[in-house]
């Protein structure tokens, strides 16, 4: 990710509907299908700025790791530890050391060159029972200059997401898009940005916005978050999954 985009991350991410609207769906997917037992050892890979381990701690001992210093950095001054610089393509850790694993937006990065190896590790530190949540953007036709920003090397469908999971070893119990509700505007408007003058430098789309529309967004984001654990929406512009270890 470009290095400015860490500090947008950072000041905006918790009041942005896109960010705050993400963490209200992992946590009802959490409620729903990560049993309590299961929530003892969270480790979330690709922790960004901070705001999601922040979230993830009310259940338990959140650690983070991420790829870059400049995220950590944002990451201390939440006052969080736990902390590790490592890529998702070889995890710090011992064997079965995590009951549950977070990865929001962190497969589809050009550094994770195999998201097969960064799978089949998310299933190495998985404790048997464990479960992994996973959110990734979805569909190629949504590619814009938001990815080139953000370093993206792929996006996603379902059953693309779910063969995946399952080749490395892990069941998947709940499988659906999201962001469904606003996916014509998203799709709209990416197409905007797409056939207008193409910028000279990668920027994402992520920028102050209007309190009341933020306000109008999160709230059908808030709605899409019931529904998902209630449904498999067939349309977003992510894709999230739950899935288990079940076993050798």
């Amino acid at each position: 990710m470009e290095s400015e985009e860490y500090e947008k991350m950072y000041n905006l991410e918790d009041s942005y509907w896109w960010f705050v609207g993400k963490r209200r769906i992992a946590q009802n997917l959490i409620e729903e299908f990560v049993p309590l037992n299961q929530r003892e050892a969270i480790l979330d890979v690709g922790c960004g700025t901070g705001a999601t381990m922040c979230f993830l701690g009310h259940y338990s001992q959140a650690y983070g790791i991420d790829i870059s210093e400049t995220a950590l950095r944002f990451c201390r001054e939440r006052g969080l530890s736990g902390l590790s610089r490592a890529s998702a393509l070889r995890l710090p850790f011992a064997d079965g050391s995590f009951s549950l694993i977070t990865a929001f937006d962190v497969l589809y990065h050009e550094e994770v060159v195999d998201d097969l190896t960064a799978l089949g590790e998310f299933y190495r530190v998985c404790r048997e029972g464990g479960s992994v949540l996973i959110s990734e953007p979805a569909f190629n036709f949504l590619w814009s200059w938001h990815d080139v920003a953000y370093h993206s090397k792929r996006r996603y469908i379902a059953g693309e997401l779910k063969a995946k999971l399952e080749k490395v070893g892990f069941q998947v119990v709940k499988l659906s898009y999201s962001n469904a509700l606003l996916f014509p505007f998203v799709f709209a408007f990416r197409m905007w940005k797409r056939l207008s003058r193409p910028s000279p430098e990668a920027r994402s789309d992520l920028k102050p916005m209007n309190p009341y529309l933020n306000k109008v967004l999160l709230a059908v984001y808030n709605l899409e978050a019931s529904l998902v654990c209630k449904t498999r929406l067939p349309v977003g512009s992510s894709v999230v999954c739950v899935a288990r270890k079940t076993g050798e």
